[in-house]
């Protein structure tokens, strides 16, 4: 599986620069979806609103952390062929305001692609 990261992941690191690892969550998240897949990678749900295109929603742990997956890291990805994902968006719980708004920004880091 190769994984890419939409250019504009960098704005969401410094959005979360409040909190400890950020980027080391994402990468260890990462190197585990690499290894499992879709299929057997923990916490990841098909996010509706799409249409035909396969975007998916995961929670993360963050590292260094005492929190659980709800209210750590939500990464937004596409799956586009087989052995490609792009990682659209990573937040955290709290960022942003509701659903609607991620999916917001979901859809326009799409259009951008």
């Amino acid at each position: 599986m190769e994984i890419s990261r939409h250019p504009d992941i960098e704005k969401d690191f410094r959005a979360l620069k409040r909190f400890v690892a950020p980027k080391e969550s994402l990468e260890a998240w990462e190197r585990l979806f690499c290894l499992k897949g879709l299929r057997e990678t923990p916490a990841i749900d098909q996010f509706p609103g799409f249409g035909h295109r396969k975007i998916f929603k995961g929670r993360i742990v963050p590292l260094r952390e005492n929190v659980g997956k709800s209210k750590g890291h939500h990464v937004v990805f596409e799956i586009g062929s087989e052995d490609k994902c792009v990682v659209l968006v990573f937040s955290r719980h709290g960022i942003y305001h509701n659903e609607a708004e991620l999916i917001a920004l979901a859809k326009d880091r799409i259009d951008l692609i």
